[in-house]
């Protein structure tokens, strides 16, 4: 299907169906069975043609799908250089508890958390040190504080040291960190800094489209992470972008490319997480500079400690 046409995945309803190419395409392909099974709809021309655009619909949501891939895999061996990206929207309850096992379990050197609050950062950050990976903690909170509006940032020190260098202007926090240039912690991070691989880094969340009144942001500010991405060279861009890439603002992203969509595994949702990710959206991303950064693997991971959203990782590469 077009979901471009007529802006239709840019307006309400239109971008919450698209969003659900899988569900939509079900729901067709029982609509079109069930019009060909009543006796009078099928011999007549109305209720046949009926039937034929549905299952065409059923069938062109599921090939996009097919081509964007459902392979997700993060098994390759690590090279020198190598770095993991793990992006999760915690939802405000994932407790440290169960985020530091999940940055040790993928070795994760970047690990963007959007809904997360600072307080949580900061107690990851120390069960992570105290198991011998010490990590460098940002973070940004606006509209008081609260998990939705906080969002954080946690970054291997052995890439270097890091600094918060602008915030983006949305409802929700999003902020980007760069490399802190000839600082490096570790042979590691000299090497990256020495060739300027170091990720430049986007943390981004922005707002849902819940409501008719959100939509106007939503369009805004997901073209506006779009935006950070093309361009900027060796960016990593991670989060909830509560888009796919159907919608409009990231149907263009410019000279950045989506990891899953690289690795093959663009139709492997994150929420909810209470349904299958063959089911459910899409809509927490890695964009990358390809020119930089090749996408080794990425994957979505199993629900975790009781989030609406599935964590994604993506395994990146320098060129």
């Amino acid at each position: 299907m077009a979901p471009g046409a007529f802006d239709a995945a840019g307006r309400v309803v239109g971008a919450h169906l698209v969003a659900f190419r899988m569900p939509v395409a079900l729901g067709m392909l029982v609509l079109g069975v069930a019009v060909l099974l009543v006796p009078r709809a099928r011999r007549s021309r109305v209720g046949v043609v009926s039937a034929g655009v549905l299952l065409a619909g059923a069938a062109a949501h599921v090939g996009v799908l097919g081509a964007r891939g459902w392979d997700g895999d993060v098994t390759a061996a690590r090279e020198d250089g190598d770095v993991v990206v793990l992006a999760f929207n915690t939802l405000g309850v994932v407790t440290s508890a169960d985020l530091a096992p999940l940055v040790l379990e993928h070795g994760a050197d970047v690990v963007v958390l959007p809904e997360t609050v600072p307080a949580t950062a900061r107690a990851t950050a120390a069960l992570l040190e105290d198991a011998g990976r010490p990590v460098w903690v940002f973070g940004r909170s606006t509209g008081g504080g609260a998990p939705v509006a906080s969002t954080a940032l946690l970054v291997a020190t052995d890439l270097g040291r890091y600094q918060v260098t602008s915030e983006l202007p949305t409802v929700l926090a999003g902020f980007r960190a760069d490399p802190v240039a000839g600082d490096a912690t570790s042979a590691r991070g000299a090497r990256a800094a020495a060739v300027g691989r170091s990720p430049l880094l986007v943390a981004a969340h922005p707002t849902a489209p819940f409501s008719l009144a959100a939509m106007d942001d939503w369009r805004r500010e997901t073209s506006l992470v779009a935006q950070t991405c093309d361009g900027t060279s060796g960016v990593v861009v991670a989060g909830d972008l509560n888009a796919t890439l159907d919608h409009p603002g990231l149907r263009d992203l410019g000279s950045c490319v989506d990891a899953a969509e690289s690795a093959g595994a663009a139709a492997l949702g994150t929420w909810p997480a209470g349904m299958p990710s063959w089911l459910s959206t899409p809509i927490d991303h890695v964009l990358v500079d390809p020119e930089v950064w090749e996408v080794v693997g990425f994957d979505v991971l199993p629900a975790v400690g009781g989030s609406d959203h599935r964590p994604v990782v993506a395994h990146l590469r320098p060129r």
